[in-house]
């Protein structure tokens, strides 16, 4: 199971990314169900860890995130790129993060070490196709704040025409 653990955008914030999407110049945008903030990268994880990862996220305790939107952002390589907007949901944002960490290590989860970029990815580009325009209708947009009340474990199933989540757990903050 290829699992990750996401901030759930509010409903006052998908309208204005899907706006946004129409404005970019190319690439795949990413379907407006699947738009979300990732806190942790889980990767492939066998299906006995869903229970463990549930049961140590149920557990956290920690205030809703109010989160701004801004900045273009750029992710990727060779095989594709990732381009959307930066996030800024200052301490509360940072120790949600942190938190959702030490869960996962407490159940014994092993995953990537990323340095943490909080992002909303809104589109993805082939290979190394020319960002600029992308990148330049970002340039200024700013969504928010919008206060995000929830994070989700997630399930990532990877299709052809792209991935398609599906949410195993949901989980209040506040």
């Amino acid at each position: 199971m290829r699992l990750f653990v996401s901030l759930i955008l509010p409903p006052e914030a998908l309208d204005p990314l899907t706006a946004l999407q129409d404005r970019l110049p190319n690439g795949r945008p990413v379907p407006e169900e699947n738009l979300h903030l990732t806190l942790a990268f889980l990767g492939d994880q066998p299906e006995s860890a869903v229970e463990p990862l549930h049961d140590a996220l149920s557990t956290l305790r920690a205030l809703p995130v109010s989160l701004t939107l801004s900045g273009a952002a750029l992710f990727g390589g060779r095989s594709g790129q990732a381009a959307g907007l930066e996030a800024d949901g200052g301490a509360a944002l940072v120790q949600l993060h942190d938190r959702v960490k030490a869960r996962l290590h407490g159940a014994g989860i092993c995953f990537e070490r990323r340095r943490f970029r909080p992002h909303v990815t809104l589109t993805r580009l082939k290979g190394h196709a020319d960002a600029s325009g992308v990148l330049a209708a970002l340039v200024g947009a700013t969504v928010g704040p919008v206060t995000c009340s929830s994070f989700a474990l997630m399930e990532s199933h990877l299709h052809p025409d792209g991935a398609i989540y599906e949410a195993l757990s949901v989980y209040p903050l506040g």
